[in-house]
């Protein structure tokens, strides 16, 4: 059993926890040993040190987490057991040696495209570095950036005015002086060299049935590469594109016409031009996916478990399809996938479709008699 003690301190977003936990940093002798989320965008910071400096800190911290955000809850528990400690799942990020003395900003957004397109502007507006990004449920994600004072702050406001054009900013946080200790809380960025393109278009939607539907839309529609489908949180997951700007621009048209026809869009853009670091960070291709026989395809996403149970079970029965797979995206959406001939897979989400409608909630369901060879090898749930 420990003679110090711990300190917990959870928040809704990462915007709110990056600033209590810098507060916490500096007003006290305590150190961040790591963090933890749950979903739905609640994040927890644990740090340790002597019982006083803990109690001290987390005072400060609940200070600053609701004068920044939503503070969740916060605890103190003095000489915790080892075994307790040693069980905490913590995620990591940057080491403190990665946390060099400048600035940091965050920009934090609802869904994906909002936070590209931020991003973006972010690097263009001031000689600021872009960091890694991540999602932390609840739709939300982030995105920060270094630099001088100066730097972060111009870039962070254009950043936050872009990203609202196309989407929900959810927070924004400057850090003029961060504690060196916040590596665990920042993402690391993905060892990718930069690389330039006309343009990169995006197409959000809620639920995996859609993106597909979507992004199978896009490469036929121009002359595109879906560089990956990016799973996201709350539901959304977006596919990249990139190509030249003519191309995109059609390409994303084209998918976002599909995905209101398939199901729920939740956001378009297409960034021309995109910086290139921009495109190292969120488009790189995504690797050793498998890829698919070039049968027709048949989706059907449900929003509960038993329904998709049910509803695989009557697709089976109902014609000579293969089940390929399953993927969840959060919201309590699950997508399943079979594979056959073409009249076979209409059969089997004909029959899916009514017994997923009669237990429980149907999302979408369709069939893709000729998927796109460049979709093939992007799909996650292969």
């Amino acid at each position: 059993m420990s003679s110090g003690a711990i300190g917990m301190l959870e928040t809704r977003g990462m915007a709110s926890l990056m600033a209590s936990t810098d507060a916490m940093l500096k007003a006290a002798e305590v150190q961040l040993c790591g963090r933890h989320g749950i979903g739905s965008g609640w994040l927890t910071a644990v740090i340790a040190g002597q019982v006083a400096d803990v109690e001290a800190a987390i005072r400060v911290g609940e200070v600053e987490a609701n004068r920044t955000g939503e503070l969740i809850g916060a605890q103190v528990v003095p000489r915790p057991d080892a075994r307790a400690t040693d069980a905490m799942p913590h995620a990591t990020g940057l080491g403190a040696e990665q946390v060099q003395p400048q600035a940091i900003g965050l920009l934090e957004t609802q869904g994906l495209t909002p936070l590209v397109a931020g991003a973006d502007a972010m690097l263009k507006a001031a000689q600021a570095e872009l960091g890694g990004w991540a999602f932390i449920g609840g739709a939300l994600c982030h995105a920060p950036i270094f630099g001088d004072v100066a730097a972060v702050q111009t870039a962070l406001e254009v950043g936050r005015q872009a990203a609202e054009r196309i989407g929900t900013v959810y927070a924004t946080l400057v850090l003029p002086q961060p504690s060196a200790g916040l590596g665990p809380l920042l993402p690391p960025a993905p060892a990718v060299e930069p690389r330039s393109t006309g343009a990169l278009g995006l197409i959000e939607t809620i639920g995996y049935a859609t993106v597909v539907g979507s992004a199978d839309a896009m490469l036929k529609a121009a002359d595109v590469q879906i560089e990956r489908l990016s799973i996201g949180s709350g539901g959304r997951i977006a596919a990249l594109a990139t190509g030249h700007l003519d191309d995109v621009q059609a390409a994303v048209r084209a998918g976002a016409e599909a995905a209101t026809a398939l199901g729920e869009l939740d956001a378009s853009a297409v960034v021309s031009r995109p910086d290139p670091a921009l495109v190292a960070r969120f488009a790189t291709a995504a690797e050793g996916l498998g890829a698919g026989a070039r049968q027709a395809m048949g989706l059907i996403e449900t929003r509960s478990t038993v329904a998709l149970v049910r509803a695989v079970d009557r697709m089976l029965k109902a014609a000579a399809v293969e089940y390929e797979g399953s993927y969840k995206v959060g919201y309590y959406l699950t997508a399943a996938v079979v594979r056959g001939d073409v009249g076979a897979v209409q059969v089997a989400i004909d029959a899916g479709r009514e017994e997923a409608v009669e237990h429980g909630e149907l999302v979408s369901a369709y069939a893709i008699p000729q998927p796109y060879s460049g979709l093939e090898g992007r799909l996650p749930h292969v």
